[in-house]
C-alpha cells in the first residue's frame, strides 16, 4: 500500500467513512478513563476536555505547556488548566 493510499484511508476513517463521531469520542474516553498516563495529541485533548482547538494551540505555545512532545496525559492538563483559568472553557 503506497503512502498516498495510507493517508486518504485515514483521512476517510477521520471523517467518518469508518468510525462515528460519537464511537470516536466514546472510544476516546475509554482511553482516558482506562489508561490514566496515556498520551493524547491536542486534537484528541480537544475533544476530551471542551477546549477549542485555538485555545489548545495557545496551551501548547505557552513557556509552562504541560506538552511533552506535541503530546500531554488528561491529568497534566487539566492540572495546567486548574492554575490557567482563562483558558477554560464554562
Amino acid at each position: 500500500m503506497t503512502k498516498q493510499a495510507t493517508t486518504r484511508n485515514r483521512v476517510e476513517a477521520a471523517g467518518g467513512g469508518l468510525f462515528s463521531d460519537t464511537t470516536t469520542i466514546a472510544a476516546l474516553l475509554f482511553l482516558a478513563a482506562k489508561f490514566p498516563h496515556r498520551q493524547f495529541n491536542s486534537a484528541e485533548l480537544s475533544v476530551l476536555s471542551g477546549v477549542g482547538r485555538t485555545a489548545m494551540s495557545q496551551i501548547k505555545n505557552a513557556a509552562d505547556t504541560p506538552f511533552s512532545l506535541g503530546k500531554c496525559t488528561l491529568q497534566r492538563l487539566d492540572g495546567w488548566l486548574a492554575k490557567h483559568p482563562g483558558f477554560k472553557q464554562e
